[in-house]
């Protein structure tokens, strides 16, 4: 039995590939995406999100609409972002999803085109999180991969005054739009 046991291992362990990190690799699931297609993606989910918050949800809470599929609206029992209840993830999965734009604009010159309207649409975002919760984590809420995943609340003030905040993002980005000289393909050219 012994002597089963150790050939096994020794042919487990030979029976391992070298290409082990390609074979595991899912090509349906991208680890890196462009500036462009995710630009697209935070203004559409955050329009989306907020239309729906703005509109929809305000129009069946006040019974300016009715929804006969939806009882919670009734009962004014909202839970979920969809149903006109807390919008806080919606605002952090774009504004975080804006910071790996604003980062790889920085990073690389190829897509320093896109670094003015990030800028920007953060300002707009963070300008709507803190006019309706105040105090919101702010200066550190988008290094949770290098440094922390408990940030700091800012004062709502230093949010809008410090370095880096709404309205010196919106100064940078006005600036970076009107300094890129370069042009962007588009699509079909």
């Amino acid at each position: 039995m012994k002597r089963f046991i150790y050939i096994l291992i020794i042919l487990t362990s030979f029976g391992c590939t070298k290409d082990f990190r390609e074979t595991n690799t899912n090509p349906n699931f991208p680890v890196d995406v462009v500036p462009s297609l995710l630009l697209r993606k935070v203004i559409y989910n955050y329009g989306e999100a907020m239309s729906y918050e703005g509109f929809v949800a305000g129009n069946l809470l006040s019974q300016q609409l009715t929804a006969l599929d939806f009882n919670l609206f009734d009962r004014h029992a909202l839970k979920s972002p969809q149903l006109g209840g807390n919008p806080w993830a919606i605002f952090y999965t774009n504004l975080r999803d804006n910071e790996i734009i604003l980062n790889k604009a920085r990073q690389e010159s190829i897509f320093s085109v896109y670094e003015g309207p990030a800028l920007i649409f953060k300002a707009y975002m963070t300008m709507a999180l803190t006019d309706l919760f105040g105090d919101v984590p702010y200066s550190e809420a988008f290094s949770g991969d290098q440094q922390t995943v408990t940030p700091k609340y800012d004062k709502q003030q230093s949010i809008y005054l410090d370095e880096g905040g709404i309205l010196d993002n919106l100064r940078k980005g006005i600036i970076a739009i009107q300094n890129y000289a370069g042009s962007l393909p588009l699509e079909g050219d």
